[in-house]
């Protein structure tokens, strides 16, 4: 049967459905997999930033007591953004599963439509908060590891301090606009 044909009363026929559930589930796909990318590679260029900040600070003060924390500082972001990348292609996985159920001709179109939309947006649900987790998770402790830092350390008050609280605002700030992204990108899906 032909694309263009339409079934009884002008409706679309159980073909073109089909035809266009698959073509919406690729294209979601795409979009999907697209901001994956976006996202992966803001992680990598703030990771790169994070690790020239810290660079930059070890060349002013290069015999400071004080550049173990940065270190860790580094290898927490490390790990966060390993985190993120890992959370990021769940979702990625997740969509395409998404998008070969809609490929599945053995069930009805709208049957299909309704259950890949629930799953997705089960799917969805699930990343989104598994991904707010290991932000969370990934604060704590950065917060832990400074405090501890500063506090074993004797650098509270100190520029080195200040420095450190510098960092740790800054990964306050990356780690709430990681979640609204999420909350951004999930938010057409959801509702």
């Amino acid at each position: 049967m032909k694309t263009n044909e339409v079934g009884p009363n002008g409706a679309a026929t159980a073909e073109q459905v089909v035809e266009g559930i698959e073509s919406l589930a690729e294209l979601y796909t795409k979009g999907v997999e697209r901001l994956a990318e976006v996202q992966k590679k803001g992680l990598e260029l703030a990771l790169q930033h994070s690790t020239d900040v810290v660079t930059t600070y070890k060349k002013f003060i290069p015999a400071a007591p004080g550049l173990l924390m940065l270190d860790l500082v580094t290898t927490g972001f490390e790990r966060f953004a390993e985190t993120q990348k890992g959370a990021i292609d769940l979702v990625v996985e997740q969509t395409q599963n998404f998008a070969k159920l809609a490929t599945e001709r053995k069930i009805r179109a709208t049957e299909t439509a309704e259950q890949g939309k629930q799953r997705a947006k089960e799917a969805i649900e699930h990343s989104v908060a598994a991904q707010k987790t290991a932000l969370d998770f990934t604060a704590k402790q950065a917060k832990v590891a400074f405090d501890t830092a500063k506090q074993q350390l004797g650098y509270a008050g100190t520029p080195v301090g200040v420095a450190a609280d510098s960092v740790q605002q800054g990964m306050e700030v990356l780690v709430k606009t990681q979640k609204e992204l999420l909350d951004v990108l999930a938010a057409p899906t959801l509702h």
